[in-house]
Order: C-alpha cells, then sequence, then structure tokens
C-alpha cells in the first residue's frame, strides 16, 4: 500500500465525480468497482458535486474546497488474493475515519482498470454544519502512518512513496534546495552525489557575458568544449538539449544568447553532438588505457595503504606538494565531468532508441486503425453510390477515371454539373413525376461528394502513417546505431555506473587532501580557482554536517548509516 496527493487538486467537484465514475469521453464506467459515500444521499456524480458545491459555498474563506488523494495497493497483494472488495471498504473507512474526514461529505471510488488496483478520494473540506474548513497541514504525514498501519494490520506490503519520501528529504537534507528538479533529486541520489543547482538570474548573465567570444568564435564541437573546459565549464546532454554545467550548477544552452542554439550549432559545426561526444568517449577511454603507472592507482586498496601509496608518490623528488594536490583536484573533477557527460550521452542514446521504439510501434498500431478506417469509408461510399447510380462499381470506377484525367476539384464539378456522368441512375424520371427509387437517388446524391472526400482523406491518412513507419524504422535504425557505437566504447550501463562511480569518489579524495591556500596559489585561470575553490568550501561543509548529524545520531542512540547515506 502507498497513498499519493496530487499536487494539483480539483477545481471542479462536478468535473472530477464524472472523471472518477468513467462519465468522460474516452472512459467507460466499468473501470469503477464499487463507490462509497459519506454524508451524501446519492452517489450519482453530478447530483453529488451538487450537494457538495452547494455546501462548499457556505464558506467564505476556503477557495479550494475540493480534496482529493489516492490509496494504491501492490499488484503481488491482488495476484495473491489479499485485495478483495471487503478488504479495500474496510481500508477505505479506516482511512476516513483515522483522517477526521467522517463528518465531511467524500466519495470513495475503488478502481479496477490499472495494474494496481486503488481507491480514490473526493472529499469536501468543508463541513456540512459547521462551515469550517478541514486543515490539510501534515496531511503526507498523517497518512504515511495510517498506511503503514493498515498494511501491518491486513498484512499488505507497503510501497515506496517516492514523492512523501523526498518532501522528508527536504526537511531533513537541507543541501537540497526546492528549486532543484525531481529528475535531478533521483539522479544524484542514485549517484550517491549532490544535487545539481541552476545557475541563479544573474550567475547566468555573468556566464553568458564570459562565454560569448568562445561560442561566436568555435568551429567546432572540439573547439568549443576546449574553449569551454579552460574555464571550467562543460557540455552535457540533459533531455533533447544541452546544458552547462561547473559541476556544481548548471544552465540552459539556449540561455547564453539568441545565437546560441543546439540545432544551430549542429548546423553550423557540420556533426552532431552525440557523434562528437562518441568520439570523446572514444579520447577518454583511450587515455585512461594509456596512462600506465604515471599516476598511482589506489582504487580498491584499504584507506591506510592507498594512504601510504599516495604520499610515496607526492614525495618524490622535484614535486611541490600543494601543486600537486591541486593538479590532482583538478584532474579528477575534469575526469569526473568528462564521464558525467559520456554517461549523460549515453542515457540520451539509450532514450532515443526507446522513443524511437515507441513511434515505430505506435505507428505500425496506427496503420491497422487507419486500414479499418479505410475499409469503412470505402463501404458508406459504395453504398451511397449504389443508391444513387444502378451500377455502383461502375461509377466508382469511372469517378477514379475523372479525377486522374482531369484532377478532383474539376471531377467533382462535372460530376454536379452533370450526375450521369457516372453511369444510369437508378429509378425513372416521367416530366416532374419520380418513382420512389428515383426520389431516393435525388435525396443521397446531394452526400455523394462529401462521402468521396471523406473516403479520400482517410486513403491520405493512411499513406501518411505508412510513411511515417519508413521514417520510424530510419530513426530506430540511426538510434540503435548511435547507442551502440557509444556502447562499444564506454560499455554496459554497469561499467560504465562504476566507472562514474569511482570518478565520483577520485574526486571526493582529491577535495580532502587539498587546502584552501594551495587553491589560491595555483597557477590555474581565475576562473578555474574560483570553481575549485567553491567545491572545496561546499565538500568541507557538507563533511562538518555529516559529522554534526552522527553526533546527533549518537546522542539520541539513533542508527548512523541513516545519517550516511545523506
Amino acid at each position: 500500500m502507498r497513498f499519493k496527493i496530487p499536487q494539483r487538486q480539483p477545481e471542479s467537484f462536478r468535473a472530477s465525480a464524472l472523471y472518477l465514475a468513467g462519465r468522460v469521453k474516452g472512459l467507460s464506467p466499468d473501470r469503477v468497482e464499487f463507490i462509497e459515500r459519506r454524508n451524501l444521499h446519492t452517489d450519482d456524480p453530478r447530483a453529488a458535486a451538487a450537494v457538495m458545491d452547494a455546501t462548499a459555498q457556505k464558506s467564505a474563506r476556503c477557495r479550494q474546497p475540493a480534496y482529493h488523494f489516492i490509496i494504491t495497493f501492490d499488484p503481488n497483494d491482488a495476484a495473491a488474493g489479499k485485495v478483495t472488495p471487503e478488504v479495500k471498504r474496510r481500508v477505505a473507512r479506516e482511512v476516513i475515519e483515522r483522517m477526521g474526514l467522517t463528518e465531511h461529505q467524500l466519495l470513495v471510488y475503488s478502481h479496477k482498470d490499472t495494474e494496481h488496483p486503488h481507491l480514490h478520494f473526493l472529499v469536501n473540506r468543508v463541513h456540512p454544519t459547521q462551515h469550517i474548513a478541514f486543515n490539510r497541514h501534515q496531511d503526507g504525514r498523517k497518512l504515511t502512518g495510517i498506511v503503514q498501519e493498515l498494511a501491518l494490520e491486513l498484512g499488505l506490503n507497503v510501497l515506496r512513496n517516492r514523492d512523501h519520501e523526498r518532501q522528508l528529504d527536504r526537511e531533513v537534507v537541507e543541501d537540497f534546495g526546492p528549486s532543484v528538479s525531481d529528475a535531478e533529486y533521483w539522479r544524484a541520489r542514485r549517484e550517491e552525489r549532490e544535487a545539481q543547482l541552476p545557475f541563479g538570474k544573474d550567475a547566468v548573465a555573468d556566464l553568458r557575458r564570459r562565454l560569448k567570444d568562445d561560442f561566436v568564435r568555435a568551429q567546432g564541437w572540439d573547439d568549443l568544449a576546449a574553449r569551454l573546459a579552460a574555464k571550467g565549464i562543460t557540455l552535457e546532454r540533459k533531455g533533447q538539449g544541452l546544458i552547462l554545467t561547473d559541476g556544481e550548477r548548471f544552465a540552459k544552452l539556449s540561455e547564453m544568447g539568441k545565437g546560441v542554439r543546439f540545432l544551430v550549432l549542429e548546423q553550423r559545426f557540420g556533426e552532431s553532438f552525440d557523434d562528437h561526444m562518441a568520439r570523446q568517449a572514444a579520447r577518454v577511454a583511450q587515455r585512461d588505457r594509456g596512462r600506465g603507472d604515471a599516476v598511482p592507482d589506489t582504487a580498491g586498496m584499504a584507506p591506510a595503504d592507498r594512504r601510504t601509496v599516495q604520499g610515496m608518490f607526492d614525495e618524490e623528488p622535484d614535486r611541490d606538494p600543494a601543486e600537486n594536490s591541486v593538479r590532482r583536484l583538478d584532474e579528477a573533477d575534469m575526469e569526473f565531468r568528462y564521464w558525467s557527460q559520456i554517461e549523460a550521452s549515453y542515457r540520451s542514446a539509450a532514450g532515443k532508441v526507446r522513443y524511437a521504439e515507441r513511434q515505430q510501434s505506435f505507428s505500425e498500431k496506427q496503420v491497422h486503425r487507419d486500414e479499418a478506417w479505410l475499409g469503412k469509408r470505402s463501404q458508406s461510399l459504395n453504398d451511397i453510390l449504389g443508391k444513387v447510380y444502378r451500377d455502383a462499381a461502375k461509377a466508382r470506377a469511372l469517378w477514379d477515371e475523372l479525377e486522374q484525367k482531369f484532377g478532383i476539384r474539376d471531377a467533382e464539378r462535372m460530376i454536379e454539373k452533370d450526375p450521369f456522368i457516372l453511369g444510369a441512375v437508378r429509378g425513372i424520371r416521367l416530366g416532374d413525376t419520380r418513382t420512389a427509387e428515383r426520389r431516393e437517388a435525388k435525396r443521397y446524391y446531394r452526400y455523394i461528394v462529401e462521402r468521396r472526400r471523406r473516403w479520400r482523406d482517410a486513403q491520405n491518412r493512411l499513406e501518411h502513417t505508412r510513411a511515417e513507419i519508413e521514417r520510424a524504422r530510419q530513426r530506430v535504425k540511426l538510434a540503435v546505431r548511435d547507442f551502440e557505437m557509444l556502447q562499444q566504447i564506454a560499455g554496459t550501463p554497469q561499467v560504465l555506473r562504476e566507472i562514474v562511480l569511482e570518478k565520483v569518489k577520485a574526486r571526493a579524495r582529491a577535495l580532502a587532501r587539498v587546502t584552501e591556500r594551495a587553491i589560491e596559489r595555483s597557477r590555474l585561470s581565475d576562473e578555474r580557482r574560483e570553481q575549485l575553490h567553491r567545491a572545496w568550501r561546499l565538500a568541507k561543509e557538507r563533511r562538518l554536517e555529516r559529522e554534526r548529524k552522527r553526533e546527533r545520531g549518537r546522542a539520541f542512540g539513533l542508527d548512523l548509516d541513516l545519517f550516511d547515506k545523506y
């Protein structure tokens, strides 16, 4: 079991009730297993919504009286026969009572049209007699406890509630600001790193000013990447576009000015960014393999052994330990950034394959629907031609010849001017007197041009869908080719993930060894020193914060591993 409170709450009781009851176009009432009501005389969606609206209007302060949340059950429990209608009704009853909604007007809909059996609760927050709105403060915390208690009582599984889990993390961990997107937040959790924050408005303006000449003068992706790397900036794939990142923050490529656009740069450089990243991945992988023993590889060593080997390396003649630590930090940071670029391109390539395959599958399904629709339109055209002309097949063949010879519009005008051009019409006309069959033919004749147009539209749509299938197949081939090329260089997702995690750890070790004074005295560019100094400061603050959390955990006897993951 788990719950969900949609961020966008209903604005209308009527629309919500009709949707949940399956009374909206495109849905079916069959999706509803049963309906429970409280403090309402009916469960008809229109009538119940009218009563709830009338009650809500009695509160002048409550601007959002409709309250909606969902209780979901594990499909494994449903397969095991644990989620019966009686269990659902009991869960609904217990949730209403424990949330303190017993006296409120509400509807509970049990849906069975998805893999996860679930209950929808549509509640009127305004009390029917006191006219005071239900207080939603910390309703997520309340539902968390209720769901866990009910699952334990009923022997059901508790599903992971990612939305509420993130909300709790926000209250516990202040490192992740509210501006971090959900996708970036969960990706950072998976990668065991801090989430990237977007550049502020002033920082974006400063970045745009500093990088303007680089975008104007760059002769290719390699040249642009080198110019940006000199200032500690790298390009990464994100969704359908690119971002610029300094490792801690990011900005969209489109924020760099009107002339800086992803497709414009690809056309100008004569190469796609994905092909550039494939070459970049090959270079980085080759460089890693060709380093030999220039820098000691301490991966897999015990901490004491790693410190010993690193200390011996630092003590070699003609080495400045301070300058050497900054150089290793600079290299470790850029290494992590390079592999992050490769991983982002890897995800983008895999996403392109999935998207292209979905588009192909959709087009293949659509062509069957279009063929069926064309068949119906063709039959409809034959039917109406048969009611007008004595030989419907001959009439249709003559119409096809006229369109091929004179064009669609001219053929239509010729037929409207002289209906007998397509053959003998059904029935007989003697002066102003017409037989019943002739009167029916005249009546249906008014619709044959429109039927022909509908059949032609269906035919054009089918041809368009078939062309889309061919284009989709080509896109799949190109996407698979790009993905396989990158996969040959970067390896499997597991291998790539291990490489990135190792680069993250190497960067963390380099940050722990460097000092603020060493960064300030280094011979790096001003922008690069500023970036490394900020990274060093943030790493130090996070280490201190983790230590404080561990101390608080020890004081209260809590599990220290809970704090380590943050």
